[in-house]
């Protein structure tokens, strides 16, 4: 059933074709990849089971159940069964996607789930075999194996990552021809006198985040790759994608399909080497309370990303959606039913999305009327625009120090946005007892709005940071945009800044009169210049207690207040709390200075 959300993106020319249904119905059609020939051919292959006597069936050991972690009456799904024949079956489609034709089918042990194809026809499939030879678990390793009549008959080539324990997602490839396959190591192999004795268990010290580490390997042939290459740190996601950016980068993006972190990064390549950036994270379409719903979120697990820069992304029996921002909000989009399951994204020669995929879920044979699809079709992009924040610390009037103001520029397309309010956000990095503070930025002590002008640009001060005669005293300070309903923006995130309330000055060894640096109290060659024994005088005090009139001389006084260093009270003159204050209370000369030009 079609959907309306309203955001601006319409699917046309959209159609839901039925590929392939079984002869037997209900029938078992499952877990569909897709690839590319290189010529305009569009390859597919997917599992299909039938009620038959399989004759090569081999019962299992009980041991294997045990490693794998399979429930009861889950051995056929796992090992196979004597009464149930499971085929690997490729097709091909030269005419965009529309229709298909079978060029093969195996045995499911001998086929591929990951395949690339090239223009001679050759397919090289990747496999983790489910049964090794031991019986007793799965294949430590990737099976690489070709075949070369359309995937009836497979050699086999060698053994990727051989002594591990990969967990194969995706082959993906890119526009030079470079091929991916995206995986994940599942810690240390496992089984039966395996340092791990089953798939689910955990070493010392061990979560499920932390033992998942997801890479890719990278090659030009499809025999020899280069890897892994890890990414997506800390997030432990082993169902993944990656798009190719009009500039070349590559994003890896994590949704919340397996209920693990969400997130997104992007990987530079240079040559043959390839440079992770940063771990970004994802707003709209993310779940909006990860710990309490943490499969809450309709994110992609597969995509593809336009010339245009547009991504396009599905998920299992969810909407489709779309993002401008390299995946940091997602629409969803009007005129399409909800995705098929576990998709596969691929755009045709043509320009013509494909979405390919089965009716059902992860289901027994005969549990559903089960078949293999795809959606076809085009997106116009009406959506919200995408904005871009920078953030800038600005100077004085006379440009001779960085002051505690800020500007944001706001612009979308590298236009301005003018007249919207962006929200600026503080907090100091340290407590008021030394300690350093875990308040996350969006709970910030100081949160104040600012407009932007006709240029883009939105301003800001914070006073309250002044005077602050501490040189370890820092803050945090981003900036965020948050558009209301119906302005036509995006929202998105600025960068965030720690800077030190106190900087120096240019030409200038000795801008300030006297500072503390962990709990000891600086003077100016000035200061002492002026009073010869403020150091002795300080001193003597031995401690942080008030000072009174009596203890140090009008002028040192008068000069400690004036540099923020002391403050008037009741019980006599109280010094500024510094981060990390010591005792006994110790003067020093400030030495050389710096000097900046």
């Amino acid at each position: 059933m079609e959907q309306r959300f309203g955001h601006g993106l319409t699917a046309y020319d959209a159609e839901r074709l039925t590929l392939y249904t079984p002869e037997v119905r209900p029938g078992f059609t499952a877990w569909t990849t897709c690839f590319d020939y290189g010529d305009g051919r569009i390859g597919l292959s997917f599992k299909e089971t039938v009620r038959e006597r399989d004759p090569y069936y081999q019962p299992p050991l009980l041991e294997m159940g045990e490693a794998v972690g399979a429930p009861v009456s889950y051995c056929s799904v796992e090992c196979g069964s004597e009464l149930e024949r499971s085929f690997r079956v490729y097709m091909v489609s030269s005419d965009n996607g529309k229709t298909f034709t079978e060029t093969g089918r195996c045995p499911l042990e001998e086929g591929a789930f990951c395949n690339f194809g090239f223009p001679d026809g050759r397919i090289i499939g990747y496999d983790v075999p489910r049964i090794n030879d031991e019986r007793t678990g799965w294949f430590d390793g990737i099976m690489m194996r070709e075949s070369l009549d359309g995937g009836s008959t497979w050699h086999k080539l060698g053994v990727l990552l051989e002594g591990c324990a990969p967990y194969l997602w995706r082959a993906r490839k890119l526009k030079d021809g470079t091929l991916l396959l995206l995986l994940s190591l599942y810690g240390t192999p496992w089984g039966l006198g395996k340092q791990r004795s089953t798939r689910n268990t955990m070493l010392p010290g061990e979560t499920y985040i932390n033992k998942i580490q997801t890479c890719f390997l990278a090659s030009k042939d499809g025999v020899h790759f280069s890897g892994p290459h890890y990414v997506l740190p800390g997030i432990g996601a082993h169902e993944y994608d990656v798009c190719e950016c009009p500039d070349g980068r590559l994003l890896f993006l994590a949704g919340d399909v397996q209920a693990t972190p969400v997130g997104r990064q992007f990987v530079e390549r240079r040559g043959e080497s390839f440079f992770n950036g940063t771990l970004y994270g994802v707003r709209r379409g993310a779940p909006a309370d990860p710990k309490r719903d943490p499969m809450g979120g309709f994110m992609p697990e597969s995509l593809i990303m336009r010339a245009d820069g547009l991504i396009i992304g599905s998920r299992r029996n969810k909407p489709y959606s779309c993002s401008a921002d390299f995946g940091e909000n997602w629409y969803e989009v009007d005129g399409l039913p909800n995705s098929l399951y576990q998709p596969f994204l691929l755009e045709a020669p043509d320009g013509t999305i494909l979405n390919f995929g089965h009716k059902g879920g992860d289901m027994a044979l005969g549990q559903e009327d089960m078949f293999i699809g795809v959606d076809r079709f085009r997106v116009q992009n009406g959506m919200p625009a995408s904005c871009v924040l920078t953030l800038k610390r600005e100077m004085d009037a006379e440009q001779t120090h960085y002051v505690n103001e800020f500007s944001a520029l706001l612009t979308a397309g590298g236009k301005p946005v003018t007249h919207q309010a962006v929200l600026f956000r503080a907090h100091p990095v340290w407590n008021a007892d030394g300690s350093y503070s875990t308040i996350p930025q969006s709970e910030a002590s100081i949160q104040t709005e600012a407009i932007t002008d006709e240029n883009g640009t939105a301003r800001i001060a914070f006073p309250v940071f002044d005077n602050r005669p501490d040189i370890h005293f820092y803050y945090n300070i981003d900036v965020v945009f948050r558009p209301r309903e119906g302005t036509g923006y995006s929202p998105c995130d600025g960068p965030m800044m720690c800077v030190s309330g106190m900087t120096p000055h240019r030409k200038n060894r000795w801008p300030y009169d006297a500072y503390l640096a962990e709990g000891k109290l600086f003077l100016s060659p000035a200061l002492i210049k002026a009073v010869p024994d403020a150091v002795l005088q300080i001193n003597a005090l031995g401690s942080r207690r008030p000072v009174q009139k009596v203890d140090l001389s009008d002028e040192l006084l008068s000069r400690l207040i004036k540099a923020h260093l002391l403050q008037e009270t009741q019980s006599g003159y109280e010094w500024y709390a510094c981060v990390h204050p010591k005792d006994p209370f110790e003067a020093l000369d400030m030495g050389s200075g710096d000097w900046y030009i």
